[in-house]
């Protein structure tokens, strides 16, 4: 049996020697790099944060805008409608108290029970006015 020897002949290199003090400089450096850039890149985050929350806060402002002037619209065509209902009645109550008036049908107490009514439903117009006045004028 034979035995075969591998025999290494490659040139060994030598190794340079670097003097510690020198890479624990370089560790430093480094570390000290890789803080300033994680908090520049943590000072951009936040600013980013920050305008989103801020564009955030303008369309949530907007939108608020939009509904109060929505509901303000809204409230004025209220208004309107129900000053023009209680205008039909009255003229309703007017032509019914006439007709009645005519054929001889109303006691005097009914006559003044369709006059309070009449009265009753002129206030509320009037305070139907000076509110759409008011709603108006915040417009």
């Amino acid at each position: 049996m034979a035995f075969f020897y591998q025999i290494n002949l490659a040139q060994e290199t030598e190794v340079p020697v670097i003097p510690t003090e020198n890479t624990e400089q370089l560790e430093q450096a480094r570390i000290l790099q890789e803080a300033k850039e994680a908090k520049e890149i943590e000072k951009r985050v936040d600013k980013a944060e920050k305008d989103a929350m801020k564009a955030e806060k303008a369309q949530m402002k907007a939108e608020k805008e939009l509904k109060k002037r929505e509901r303000l619209s809204s409230d004025i065509d209220s208004k309107r409608r129900s000053m023009a209902k209680d205008s039909r009645k009255i003229e309703k109550l007017q032509e019914k108290m006439v007709k009645d008036e005519q054929k001889g049908k109303l006691s005097p107490l009914a006559i003044e029970k369709l006059n309070q009514k009449i009265d009753k439903l002129a206030k509320g117009i009037e305070k139907n006015k000076e509110k759409l006045e008011k709603l108006e004028r915040k417009q």
